[in-house]
């Protein structure tokens, strides 16, 4: 008897199983979404500075398209998109943003920057449109800490009327570049005495 009930479990399990895996079910998004509704890049980069202060992995990825975010974007844009085509983009973006974060967080600990106590500066902003008539733009953060500047780039594209982060997160430092030549502190000029 407790062969055949243990078997009739199995059965109903497996049968569940198949029949789920059978739906096609929507995927929740491994993010939290936020309704941040960022029309500008300028908002976008002050609220990505505001995510930085608040030192949350989870604040900062809420800036990243989420997968509804994307799917919307392919219906407006009338692509015959495959679902698990979307997925993958949307999970591609997620894992590459989210790896970003991590280096710049353990650049900014090992340069002893700690964005609560730092300043904002300004904002350089590169804004264009691809063959397809999409925006996107290049963004550089430029803040301060007593005595040294840092720059968070990122690039970010506009999905539906909004902006989001989506790739080459880094913060950088100007003496990063080979081009960086520091400031010549200029000496006091001498003063001659007129006879």
């Amino acid at each position: 008897m407790a062969i055949k009930s243990s078997l009739f479990l199995v059965c109903f399990f497996l049968f569940n199983l198949n029949s789920y895996a059978q739906t096609e079910e929507e995927p929740k998004d491994t993010v939290i979404p936020k309704l941040w509704q960022l029309t500008t890049t300028e908002q976008l980069a002050d609220t990505v500075w505001w995510a930085l202060k608040q030192k949350t992995t989870k604040e900062f990825m809420s800036l990243v398209p989420t997968l509804s975010i994307i799917k919307e974007t392919f219906d407006t844009l009338d692509i015959k998109e495959n679902a698990q085509l979307i997925k993958i983009k949307y999970n591609l973006i997620i894992y590459t943003v989210g790896k970003q974060l991590k280096v710049l967080q353990k650049k900014a600990k090992s340069n002893k920057i700690n964005f609560k106590n730092c300043e904002f500066e300004s904002t350089k902003i590169l804004e264009g449109k691809d063959e397809k008539g999409n925006r996107f733009a290049y963004v550089n953060i430029i803040g301060s800490k007593p005595k040294r500047k840092f720059i968070i780039k990122f690039v970010t594209l506009q999905l539906n009327g909004n902006w989001y982060l989506v790739d080459e997160l880094k913060l950088d430092f100007p003496e990063d570049d080979p081009y960086y030549k520091p400031p010549i502190k200029m000496k006091s000029p001498v003063k001659m005495k007129v006879k």
